[in-house]
């Protein structure tokens, strides 16, 4: 069976947090996962390893 891979969206939805919340949750300015939400830019590998660390989600399974 398929491993589920998680978006942004999906996180926030995951952790019942606004994106904002997330992101200051994790460390990282709220436009810029915002602009990674939206698809315009790429996600670092420092960004996947604090949303990693604070959703409890491995990074092997976070879309960027």
């Amino acid at each position: 069976m398929d491993e589920v891979m998680f978006n942004i969206r999906m996180l926030a939805a995951y952790k019942r947090m606004s994106i904002d919340e997330l992101a200051k949750l994790c460390g990282i300015s709220s436009d810029h996962l915002k602009q990674v939400s939206c698809g315009r830019v790429k996600m670092t590998a420092d960004d996947i390893v604090k949303l990693s660390k604070h959703t409890g989600i491995p990074a092997d399974r976070i879309e960027h």
